[in-house]
């Protein structure tokens, strides 16, 4: 089984830039150059567009789950109960405050 775990495109742009600019990678000079290369798939790792298409294809095989970061950042319990079943597994209330809850960092709520 598989678990695609995804980004929306918006905060992924926005978290890469950052990532990119304070690496090893070459730099951009501004966003508007930067965003025109996330746009046309000119990273170092190729489109996100290309790659969310390719696995759109298995978006209803059943041994595959796609679920996006936001919905866990927004529902942690019901994600990880819905990733708990998808691999034959339950979390019982009991374990819910065992369940971390993660602050969203200062840079990701500026994102979000």
């Amino acid at each position: 089984q598989i678990l695609l775990l995804v980004w929306n495109p918006k905060h992924m742009a926005v978290s890469y830039y950052h990532f990119y600019n304070m690496s090893v990678l070459p730099s951009f000079t501004s966003w508007d150059e930067y965003f025109a290369a996330f746009m046309n798939g000119k990273l170092a790792w190729g489109s996100c567009f290309d790659h969310l298409v390719e696995w759109n294809k298995y978006i209803d095989h059943k041994r595959i789950m796609m679920i996006s970061y936001e919905e866990l950042r927004n529902d942690q319990i019901l994600g990880i109960k819905r990733i708990a079943a998808f691999f034959g597994s339950s979390v019982y209330e009991e374990d819910s405050p065992r369940i971390p809850r993660r602050p969203v960092s200062k840079n990701h709520q500026r994102i979000i």
